[in-house]
């Protein structure tokens, strides 16, 4: 859809009591995350989500034979808690997943029924799709529509978000199928129902395809190729990083025990040097992966080493974030480094240095402005990455996807905007007051919009990151975030080109400065998905070749602008 300023409707009564956001296990099954149990596996038992990210719900709670099978808000009773059996069924309330009547046409109510080995209640998963054996037909949720109530039955398989299913967390689906799709929520017209699939270059043993945090080896390929070939806007974009100062070959690193940092960067105890050294690195990495001289491999290494042997701690109140912005920088570098470069001694130091200095700092997340936990999870998933610790990269992205919901608003969150567990916003004057005194909520929306578009940015740039990173790692999260993302893009991106503020929003003053944030949500979202984003399209290609905001955003136009990979 065409990217439209949204015009606020009549607002419902704000709810005291607060909208949930799904459980951990059904988040990270949404995201694509994959299960594993075999066959001879004890049974998992959880909720099943699907569009919308309503749960698979049996009607009224009843146990009664026949009882319809529909669609519902996640409430955690057992009327939504299936046990996923290794035989291939479905069973809640003692019952099991039926279709009813043995029927094999489209359209024959799902319910559920005495267990009775038949297969009207077999099923199997496959690419996200609850397939019924005994019809070949798909579980489908009628309309398509999402609303509680909506009756569930059995379908042509179409591939729609309608379709997909996220099953419970330790499943791989009935029979020991892996489950690698993940509802969608409401589709959007022109993007395909199944994401583009990443081929992995270098699985690890534990699943981690590498290099693969933010950028992977096929798509720094592709940049190379089109450097090489002084095609633009790839030769511009190599030129302005190959001018800045981070890509010298004679910046001398400024590594600190204790790194301090204030609010607003007061006090600046190594804070800057510290960003800029990881950007350094960073952008030394991908110089050498691009023009071949070893030269920036080795001062890559450098900066690595020279802050793997020292740094310690952060301390004081930016402590958090700045571990977030340093820390999703850092494994960028470290994985070109080590995965592609090699010869690098003092690799297991560094891992080291993450593990014990970054990763405790930023895996539990903030109840601060959204735009920490989002920069925090982005440095949790990355480091993650590198360690191939997969616990705290599960652990990471369902933190994310939390914070997400929480961050961009949707007309479907309800009046007010969702809020993450444990936030300590139970009203909803605490909710306005922490969205920065909106009370009107429209699509795209963020919770920083009225504060700035500074920070908001960097909460759009991490949420962007770490999409971009899952889809390289295989459990591709935009068809989750994908939404969200578009619209908070495509809200930002008319009023940073110009458009006039309505006084409805922040008091009809924005205060702007979005930063060069915009291309890898709009490749994947816009490129790669084929969604329409008119505004984020034209501000894109307005700032293009986009350079770096200093902190932990660099030269994103070289790396993803127009990039297929």
């Amino acid at each position: 859809m065409t990217e439209q300023p949204p015009v606020p409707g009549r607002r419902r009564r704000p709810r005291g009591r607060l909208v949930a956001i799904v459980s951990a296990a059904a988040v990270l099954a949404a995201a694509g995350v994959a299960w594993g149990i075999s066959s001879a596996s004890a049974a998992v038992a959880g909720a099943v989500t699907g569009y919308g990210g309503k749960c698979v719900d049996v009607a009224a709670a009843s146990s009664a034979n026949g009882t319809q099978v529909q669609l519902y808000a996640c409430n955690g009773t057992d009327a939504q808690r299936w046990t996923i059996g290794t035989d291939g069924t479905l069973k809640a309330l003692g019952k099991c997943l039926d279709v009813a009547a043995a029927g094999t046409a489209s359209g024959a109510k799902v319910q559920i029924f005495d267990c009775n080995g038949t297969g009207a209640q077999k099923w199997t998963s496959s690419n996200g799709e609850l397939v019924n054996t005994g019809s070949g037909k798909c579980l489908d949720a009628t309309g398509p529509s999402s609303a509680d109530g909506t009756k569930l039955q059995i379908w042509t398989c179409t591939g729609g978000a309608n379709q997909l299913w996220a099953l419970p967390s330790g499943s791989t689906g009935p029979t020991g199928t892996p489950t690698t799709g993940a509802p969608t929520g409401t589709p959007t017209t022109g993007a395909p129902t199944t994401p583009p699939v990443v081929t992995p270059t270098t699985p690890s043993a534990s699943g981690f395809v590498h290099p693969g945090v933010l950028v992977s080896r096929s798509q720094l390929d592709f940049v190379k190729a089109k450097v090489a070939a002084n095609v633009e806007p790839w030769k511009s974009a190599y030129n302005q990083m190959m001018a800045n100062s981070f890509a010298s070959l004679g910046r001398t690193p400024k590594p600190r025990a204790t790194v301090e940092c204030g609010s607003y960067s007061n006090p600046d105890n190594g804070c800057t040097d510290e960003r800029q050294d990881a950007l350094a690195a960073y952008t030394d990495a991908l110089a050498w992966y691009i023009n071949g001289n070893a030269a920036y491999a080795q001062e890559s290494i450098k900066l690595m080493d020279a802050w793997s042997a020292t740094v310690k701690t952060h301390t004081n109140s930016n402590a958090p974030l700045q571990t977030g912005w340093a820390g999703s920088v850092w494994p960028r570098a470290a994985e070109i480094i080590r995965y592609a470069y090699g010869n690098w001694p003092n690799e297991g130091r560094f891992a080291t240095m993450l593990r014990t200095v970054y990763l405790p700092e930023v895996k539990n997340g903030s109840n601060s402005n959204g735009n920490w936990e989002l920069s925090m999870m982005e440095a949790a998933v990355g480091i993650s990455v590198f360690l191939d610790d997969r616990a705290d990269y599960n652990a990471s992205i369902t933190r994310y996807l939390n914070r997400v919901q929480a961050y961009i608003y949707e007309p479907t969150d309800g009046a007010l905007p969702k809020t993450v567990p444990g936030s300590g916003l139970n009203s909803s004057s605490q909710i306005i007051g922490y969205w920065q005194g909106q009370s009107t909520f429209v699509a795209g929306l963020t919770q920083e919009t009225c504060r700035d578009f500074v920070h908001t940015g960097y909460g759009i740039s991490a949420i962007s990151h770490v999409a971009e990173t899952t889809r390289i790692q295989g459990n591709d999260v935009y068809p989750v975030v994908g939404q969200r993302l578009r619209d908070a893009l495509g809200f930002q991106s008319q009023y940073q080109l110009g458009a006039a503020v309505p006084s409805w929003l922040c008091g009809g003053k924005l205060n702007l400065g979005l930063g060069p944030i915009t291309e890898v949500g709009y490749n994947a979202e816009h490129n790669r998905l084929g969604n329409t984003m008119t505004n984020t399209q034209t501000l894109t290609v307005k700032q293009r070749p986009a350079g770096t905001d200093y902190l932990f955003v660099a030269w994103e136009t070289l790396t993803h602008g127009d990039n297929p990979a």
